[in-house]
């Protein structure tokens, strides 16, 4: 599994994953942004475009969306947006790429979650398993979802990187 590093501040309420992606960096910008791709790894955009400064909506289940600003990006480099759950604190996430012979290290970066970092920490691992497993044409199924959190989670709390 290409998980490099994760760390997890949660006095600020930061966690940050590196995980290194077998595929080009256009690739994961594809994955990252296409109403196509994201399904398969985070979630349904309902509304909005990945465009700067648009609204976003992506639905990560029943009755459970997330809605995003998309502040800036780089195309194929790096990606930043706002993060707001119904229930949870507004934050910000950021995701940058390299490009790094065949393969690509993404490094992710969410601020602002308060007490609720812990928790993102395991969902982020999770959510990148799904993406590279998109990108390797194996796409997960999203319903073994929580099942794979618990799996991974158990991992990677025993595990130190």
């Amino acid at each position: 599994m290409p998980l490099t590093s994760r760390s997890i501040d949660a006095a600020a309420g930061r966690v940050s994953v590196c995980w290194s992606l077998p595929a080009a960096s256009d690739r994961v910008w594809w994955g990252l942004t296409s109403p196509e791709a994201l399904p398969h790894w985070i979630g349904t955009v309902t509304t909005g475009e990945m465009t700067v400064g648009a609204v976003v909506t992506i639905r990560h289940a029943e009755d459970y969306s997330c809605t995003s600003e998309i502040l800036g990006c780089g195309p194929e480099a790096w990606l930043a947006l706002t993060w707001k759950f119904p229930d949870e604190p507004l934050s910000q996430l950021r995701i940058e790429l390299a490009q790094e012979g065949g393969a690509t290290q993404l490094d992710l970066i969410h601020e602002g979650l308060e007490d609720e970092a812990p928790g993102y920490l395991s969902g982020w691992q999770t959510h990148l398993f799904y993406l590279e497993h998109l990108l390797q044409g194996r796409p997960l199924p999203m319903e073994e979802f929580w099942q794979v959190h618990e799996r991974l989670d158990r991992k990677y709390r025993s595990k130190r990187l």
